[in-house]
């Protein structure tokens, strides 16, 4: 059998898992409401693993950006 890894000890592994899984809100919402705002692309960046299962399910019934990732 393959050795498993722990994500959340592994910082290289645990921001590649992250830096992915922002890439794919920044997909949603630029598909939902087009061109991102500075403010939004700040947000992305800075983001926490935690942070993205949060917006993902937000993303499916927001009306604005602000309504999946919070104010400005």
């Amino acid at each position: 059998m393959g050795a498993t890894i722990d994500i959340a000890n592994n910082e290289i592994l645990r921001d590649l898992v992250r830096d992915g899984q922002v890439r794919v809100v920044r997909l949603l919402l630029h598909t939902k409401f087009g061109e991102l705002p500075s403010w939004a692309e700040d947000r992305l960046a800075k983001a926490k693993l935690s942070d993205v299962p949060r917006w993902v399910k937000r993303s499916v019934t927001a009306t604005t950006i602000e309504g999946v990732l919070g104010k400005k």
